[in-house]
């Protein structure tokens, strides 16, 4: 007779991504405790069918997911701090108050593959030039 506590299995996480033209795209995940998005555990870019994080534990994670329109390697804001670029995250929140905070979209990653489904938001063009007007 054996005991003890089999280790957890590593498992892959799947993006789905809704509202998306053929571009690359640019993931991260990051742990659903994080406070902020500047510490992500895996990073990727690529096309909407090969977005995979391979070998993740089991856990809470988020993720952030932006089309780089300039190609800067980064999310732009507003000075208020509302993404500029396409961007979406997991459990798709609401942005009108800015990104959320990686604990407001948390999802549970277990020992089989997960599914995350993220749909892509862009701001208009006039709250766009507004914006600009701002700065």
């Amino acid at each position: 007779m054996t005991t003890g506590v089999a280790a957890a299995q590593a498992a892959d996480i799947r993006l789905q991504v809704e509202n998306v033209a053929q571009s690359v795209l640019h993931a991260e995940l990051h742990s659903a405790d994080a406070t902020r998005w500047d510490a992500p555990l895996q990073r990727m870019s690529g096309s909407r069918e090969a977005l995979v994080f391979h070998d993740v534990p089991p856990g809470r994670y988020a993720v952030q997911l932006f089309v780089d329109v300039n190609a800067n390697g980064r999310l732009d804001l507003t000075p208020r701090g509302l993404p500029t670029e396409p961007v979406g995250f997991s459990s798709n929140p609401r942005l009108f108050k800015g990104k959320p905070a990686p604990s407001g979209c948390a999802f549970e990653h277990g020992e089989a593959a997960s599914l995350v489904s993220i749909e892509l938001r862009q701001r208009g063009a006039a709250q766009r030039a507004a914006d600009e007007t701002e700065r």
